[in-house]
């Protein structure tokens, strides 16, 4: 795809270029940020502001310390992977929420596991 096809639909988009090469194998990339619709739930006035609190317990309950410091991890590793460690501070907040999902439930996959065995949990 030539520059200026890649300047057109940056425009058509509303984009900006933030990197465009050509490989050495022939083939290339661009990479390009755009803003979210006016549309996004992120934009969402304040009154849906109300947590869904599908897990609720008290802070009496046994479990609520160890489901925060797994929240808390998942929480850690969703913000990590949507901000490429902390690089990015213009990230995509659907990766971060799929990102929280995957690192609460496991990947889409029938184990929930990776084909790729650096990408799961130790075994215990």
């Amino acid at each position: 795809m030539s520059e200026s096809l890649i300047t057109e639909l940056a425009r058509n988009l509303d984009a900006t270029i933030d990197e465009v090469a050509r490989l050495p194998d022939g083939s290339g990339f661009a990479i390009m940020s755009m803003s979210l619709p006016k549309s996004h739930w992120l934009y969402a006035e304040p009154e849906f502001n109300v947590p869904p609190m599908p897990m609720r317990m008290g802070k009496d309950d046994p479990e609520r310390e160890k489901m925060t410091g797994m929240l808390r991890a998942v929480g850690r590793y969703a913000v990590r992977c949507a901000t490429l460690n902390g690089k990015d501070d213009d990230f995509d907040p659907d990766a971060l929420v799929g990102n929280l999902i995957i690192g609460m439930l496991g990947y889409y996959t029938e184990t929930g596991l990776s084909d790729d065995e650096w990408a799961n949990p130790p075994r215990k």
